[in-house]
């Protein structure tokens, strides 16, 4: 990545609560941008979350943030999973409240809530009390609180949880914005695989503690000229013989098989699907293959997992 400074590094990062390995030995680095933390439930990233805030330690390993072992808290805002929030507090207070907790002066505090609160449209709803907000709004005013003491990274852990398709979008647009044009860093926690295409320039992958993958979202997904998906029934297993080396992988979906394979012209499409029929395989998909980070992130996954059996 040239010169620039790892927003996030770490090194041979292991956490252990008793005989439980929650993170072993993960190693990564991630540049400015938009970050995307993918894993499964029990991946460990919270955990990983914690140790970047600083709020828990390693058991071994290293971790820095703007090449500094030790944690700056007023470089990072934290909108954490959780509601999070004081109901009988009106929007722009809880907001300021959280800027005063970082260290501003209770008039700063207040100029940056209502500065912060009008970049996300949250008009005279500010005005209102924290028990009276929809999920939407709730998801505005903690992202503000992660912002009013204007960081160079922000950890936003699932900030489009229970959001409708339109409020949504506009949230990851939110996010773009802050990224692109002021140039924040955002780390997006997410088990919406969609949203991190959407918006992000990296992506770390967990699952059982072990860093999969940590690279661009572009690497990660791959170049997929020429490539297809095809779906096999039927004999699958003959079918993916009679293809050869134009079979790039497989992946078995129970009772069919995904096969994924290489072709530059639609005469080598006809000649494909004309093995498969001849070795008794039924086809019940066939389609170009796009660039999709569900593929990848589950393909990552299953390759884990062959390598644990």
């Amino acid at each position: 990545m040239g010169d620039e400074i790892a927003v996030i590094r770490c090194r041979n990062l292991t956490r252990k609560f008793g005989p439980k390995t929650v993170l072993n030995n993960v190693s990564f680095e991630v540049y400015p941008g938009i970050i995307g933390l993918l894993g499964p439930n029990g991946a460990g990233k919270s955990t990983l979350i914690k140790l970047i805030l600083g709020l828990d330690i390693p058991t071994s390993g290293d971790i820095s943030l703007f090449g500094k072992t030790k944690v700056e808290l007023g470089k990072v805002g934290f909108m954490p999973e959780a509601k999070a929030i004081i109901p009988s507090m009106k929007g722009f207070e809880f907001v300021a409240f959280a800027g005063e907790l970082e260290g501003l002066k209770r008039k700063d505090a207040l100029r940056r809530a209502h500065e912060i609160l009008d970049c996300l449209s949250m008009g005279e709803a500010r005005f209102r009390k924290l028990g009276e907000y929809s999920t939407g709004m709730i998801q505005k005013v903690k992202l503000a609180q992660a912002l009013v003491h204007d960081p160079d990274l922000l950890i936003l852990d699932e900030p489009t949880a229970g959001l409708d398709p339109p409020a949504r979008n506009q949230m990851l647009d939110y996010l773009s914005y802050f990224a692109r044009q002021q140039g924040k860093s955002i780390v997006l926690s997410t088990h919406l695989l969609g949203d991190v295409q959407a918006v992000c320039d990296q992506v770390v992958v967990l699952n059982f503690g072990v860093c999969l993958a940590s690279c661009s979202l572009e690497k990660l997904v791959g170049n997929k000229a020429n490539s297809y998906l095809i779906e096999v029934a039927g004999n699958q297993i003959d079918a993916i013989i009679a293809l050869g080396e134009r079979c790039i992988s497989t992946q078995d979906m129970g009772g069919f098989t995904k096969v994924f394979v290489q072709c530059d012209s639609s005469l080598g499409i006809n000649n494909i699907a004309s093995q498969i029929l001849s070795a008794g395989g039924v086809i019940k998909k066939f389609v170009p293959l796009e660039g999709n980070l569900d593929d990848a992130f589950f393909a990552l996954l299953d390759k884990q997992r062959l390598v644990a059996n």
